[in-house]
């Protein structure tokens, strides 16, 4: 006859099962943003309009997968350190097998950042996207005999904020390059002491 798992033990279970999710999904999550934002576009120190127009114009789906793995990995970190749950935690100093590290309740944090800033850059891109549509629209209105009047006006404001928008994002996304280094670090921290078998 099989004995029932503790309760503690069920929840033991479920930390390493969380913390081994988490670090596969955190990688997933690292790739998946290097494989939006390459090194080529990071590093890129002329401009390349061909290139860059196409970069772009794919970023907005790719940032979408990417906000849905970074939810992923983010609902795995919380459930791995017991989030909102205090009375199930037990940290690492008293623990050396079981206890949570102060890594990884700083990686919950960045996670959660990560996803804001994910996040504000797709509803901008969905913004631009808008504009765009709305741009060829004024195009269009430029070509019939109607006299255009504001269309011109309007036209040129839309052309010269189009060129800004792919320097914008680029600088915003070397931003989460950035972070990424912190948070890589993090998360080296965490593989390295944690070990459940």
């Amino acid at each position: 006859m099989i004995t029932p798992l503790h309760h503690s033990d069920y929840t033991l279970k479920n930390r390493a099962f969380n913390c081994r999710m988490r670090n596969r999904y955190y990688e997933e999550v690292y790739y998946a943003f290097r494989a939006m934002f390459p090194n080529e576009v990071a590093d890129r120190k002329e401009p390349n309009p061909v290139a860059d127009t196409i970069w772009f114009q794919h970023l907005g789906l790719e940032t979408k997968h990417f906000e849905r793995r970074l939810m992923t990995c983010l609902e795995y970190a919380q459930a791995a350190v017991f989030y909102g749950k205090a009375e199930n935690a037990s940290l690492y100093s008293k623990d050396k097998r079981w206890g949570i590290l102060q890594e990884e309740i700083f990686l919950v944090h960045f996670l959660q950042e990560l996803l804001s800033t994910t996040r504000y850059v797709v509803a901008r891109i969905d913004t631009d996207q808008m504009l765009q549509q709305w741009a060829g629209e004024m195009q269009d209105l430029k070509t019939k005999p109607v006299g255009s009047g504001y269309v011109n006006t309007i036209q040129e404001k839309l052309n010269e904020m189009n060129a800004t928008t792919i320097v914008e994002f680029k600088g915003l996304l070397k931003h989460v390059l950035d972070r990424f280094q912190i948070g890589n670090t993090l998360f080296g921290t965490v593989q390295e002491l944690q070990n459940f078998y």
